[in-house]
């Protein structure tokens, strides 16, 4: 036996638990547009001794490396060189559509395919009336695209209708060529 005493646990002070004073220096701040990522610290063997109740996800350090956030898309006017150039576009199919409507319209046996367009190709007021509803339609959808910054949309539906009407006009046009005389 020997007449050392037992051992005691002592609680260890708070200076002890907490790490040693960190420095922290300013940094610049970020530039605009980038977002700063720290690694995570790394944990030693102080890790699975310390009983301190610090967050372990404190960031110790500033931060170390910068990630490049992808810029907003710049918006554009409505009436830019390309939307001008699919309203042209899709003026030209319907106006070529409804000509080719009406000429066929004068043949025996050629009928308007579109059930709601029908009624208002049998005059030519109603067929010009039909035309600059529809143009309005594809001018308003356009445009509501552009607010909702659906502009991929905006893009593709005059040229998409557009050359559905042009296809149609050549339809006629080749029924109008082919009949029988």
């Amino acid at each position: 036996m020997s007449d050392e005493a037992p051992a005691t646990t002592v609680a260890p002070k708070a200076a002890e638990i907490a790490p040693a004073a960190i420095e922290t220096t300013p940094t610049e701040p970020s530039p605009a547009g980038t977002l700063s990522i720290t690694p995570a610290p790394s944990f030693g063997s102080d890790f699975l001794t310390s009983n301190s109740f610090a967050p372990i996800h404190a960031l110790l350090a500033p931060p170390a490396a910068f990630i490049k956030l992808k810029t907003p898309p710049r918006s554009h006017s409505f009436f830019d060189s390309r939307n001008t150039f699919a309203f042209a576009m899709l003026g030209a199919s319907l106006t070529a559509d409804a000509l080719s409507t009406q000429k066929g319209l004068a043949y025996p046996g050629f009928v308007e395919m579109n059930p709601i367009a029908r009624p208002f190709v049998q005059s030519r007021a109603g067929a010009a009336a039909y035309n600059a509803g529809s143009f309005g339609l594809m001018a308003g959808l356009m445009y509501w695209a552009h607010k909702k910054e659906h502009h991929k949309l905006e893009r593709i539906l005059p040229f998409a209708i557009g050359s559905w009407e042009g296809l149609l006009s050549a339809r006629n046009y080749h029924v109008i060529a082919n009949r029988t005389r």
